[in-house]
């Protein structure tokens, strides 16, 4: 095995005496109203019926779901003509195509991951949800290819079905699951009185996570030895063996429609979004074991209660949410949708470790900020009835917030107005000590993991900016399995149109570059394809 000998010495540019040359103004806008000071609101493509879900594709590409069995491509901006693939589904209430995720080694491998909801006339409701893999080439997926993960898995009543699935930062596929809207097995109930989510036999209303190869249930889930098995085909019906399912991870969910990991760590991070009753719908931290409380608990109070209200027994073991609004639309909702962090470095300061979540009705996009606040009364983002699911999506400029809405037939986007960078003019090279490695993604701590495709890490390179304009870097880029590229720049500023290094897959490639920072002293870095990132300052 080779071993890299890499050698850090600290150096930053230095504008000379007497020029001056301070970094363009960056506003910092915070949520509110319509749009957000300094953002804007534009159409991506119309047309498009019933869209639920979409996912951003390294190469500047974006796929979108249609709830009638459809999976469509958006590229150059433009959707394509025909289908990338269509399935035969159920599609009435809230079934249909639902979910799509990309394999962090999309680029080499092309799997891409599909939640629908497919007819079983055996089955109650007469139609289950599968999770299948599926193999992408160019613009095309191949229905030959589809091999079956989960499946089985009861729609009895229509509603309900979740629909979500991620491979996270741990290599594991998580999928979010409904609890059906009525109890598969027949024995509680529907709605408030369906308690299926508590049933560790089912599949429904939980948080699973599997072997994104095998569907096999992932080492260290919560269940396991005696009493438990694997359950991803043997369907959920009143004949169902009540042996613990192994795929669980999480449990206690009633619709958790929408959840999303956060892009700013190597580690597994995410939110869940899940869809309350009649009073609350609220935001889970994603806990391995976590009984979020479902069909007791509704928000942060027992089901159909409103603030303020007593929290759970500590010997329940419920774990509260994050943040959670009330069926109210003036300073709530009535059902939470899509979810995706803000990538830190792309927008206005004050988004960094930030989280949004949308509404679909009336329609609206919340801002939950790193201190863990949400103001309710001034949404990010209102005015967007319908909005089912929200991505980040890297374009040629830099970020941009997709979103799909059902009740448009569109995808739209939020763009915040970025300028380049400003030149550094004549810099001088001062050399600084001592020696310093500023990121390696094998070893940052919590953050510890590659960057995933597709993704961006904001990097601190020194302290602060001082007299200093810009960086020379030594940027090592370690591809895992496929040939890409890494993109550093000055952070809240408009992405650069060349790239700092390309390299081969598995291979190691290295190239110095000088990059401006911003005020903090930090840069902007980009890969394309999942790789291992160190930024060595010289």
């Amino acid at each position: 095995m080779r071993r890299l000998l890499v050698v850090a010495l600290f150096a930053l540019g230095v504008v000379p005496a007497g020029a001056a040359h301070a970094l363009p103004s960056s506003p910092t806008p915070r949520p509110e109203g319509t749009v957000a000071a300094g953002f804007t609101d534009s159409v991506v493509t119309a047309g498009v019926a019933t869209p639920t879900a979409l996912v951003a594709v390294p190469d500047g590409r974006v796929v979108v779901l249609q709830k009638t069995g459809s999976v469509r491509i958006i590229k150059n901006g433009a959707m394509l003509p025909g289908a990338a693939l269509t399935r035969t589904v159920c599609s009435d209430s809230e079934r249909g195509m639902l979910g799509v995720a990309l394999d962090p080694q999309f680029s080499a491998n092309g799997l891409v991951y599909l939640y629908y909801t497919r007819p079983s006339a055996g089955a109650p409701g007469g139609c289950v949800n599968r999770v299948s893999r599926f193999v992408m080439t160019g613009d095309t997926i191949s229905a030959a290819s589809e091999v079956v993960l989960l499946d089985n898995i009861g729609s009895p009543a229509g509603n309900h079905n979740g629909g979500d699935l991620h491979v996270g930062n741990d290599g594991y596929l998580y999928v979010a699951v409904g609890d059906g809207g009525c109890d598969p097995r027949g024995n509680s109930g529907c709605a408030g009185g369906n308690d299926a989510a508590q049933d560790r036999s089912l599949l429904n209303g939980k948080i699973l996570r599997i072997d994104r190869f095998s569907g096999a249930p992932a080492p260290g889930n919560p269940f396991g030895g005696g009493g438990t098995e694997a359950c991803a085909t043997r369907g959920n019906t009143a004949a169902t063996p009540t042996t613990i399912c192994r795929e669980i991870f999480a449990l206690g969910l009633r619709n958790p429609w929408r959840f999303a990991f956060d892009p700013n760590t190597g580690g597994t991070k995410f939110f869940i979004n899940d869809v309350g009753q009649n009073t609350r719908e609220e935001v889970n931290l994603g806990v391995l074991g976590a009984n979020y409380g479902w069909p007791e608990r509704e928000g942060q109070c027992a089901q159909g209660q409103n603030p303020l209200c007593p929290p759970p027994a500590a010997g329940l073991g419920y774990t509260q949410p994050l943040t959670d609004y009330p069926h109210n639309p003036a300073n709530g909702g009535d059902y939470i949708t899509g979810g995706a962090f803000v990538p830190n470095g792309a927008w206005g300061s004050d988004f960094d470790g930030g989280y949004l979540f949308a509404d679909g009705d009336p329609g609206k996009i919340f801002f939950r900020n790193a201190a863990g606040n949400t103001n309710y009364n001034t949404p990010f983002v209102s005015g967007v009835g319908g909005i089912t699911d929200i991505e980040f999506v890297m374009e040629a400029a830099g970020w941009a917030l997709y979103y799909v809405n059902a009740a448009t037939s569109e995808v739209r986007k939020v763009t915040w107005a970025t300028s380049p960078a400003a030149s550094p003019g004549a810099l001088a090279y001062d050399a600084l000590s001592p020696a310093r490695r500023a990121f390696d993604s094998r070893d940052a701590g919590a953050a510890t993991g590659p960057l995933r495709a597709g993704t961006s890490r904001l990097v601190n390179l020194a302290a602060g900016q001082g007299a200093h304009r810009a960086a020379l870097v030594n940027i090592t880029f370690i591809t895992a399995s496929s040939d890409g590229f890494v993109v550093a720049w000055q952070p809240r500023t408009s992405r650069p149109p060349s790239s700092n290094i390309n390299g081969q897959g598995g291979q190691v490639a290295a190239n110095m570059s000088v990059v401006p920072i911003d005020t903090d002293g930090n840069v902007l870095v980009f890969s394309s394809v999942t790789a291992d990132v160190i930024i060595d300052v010289i």
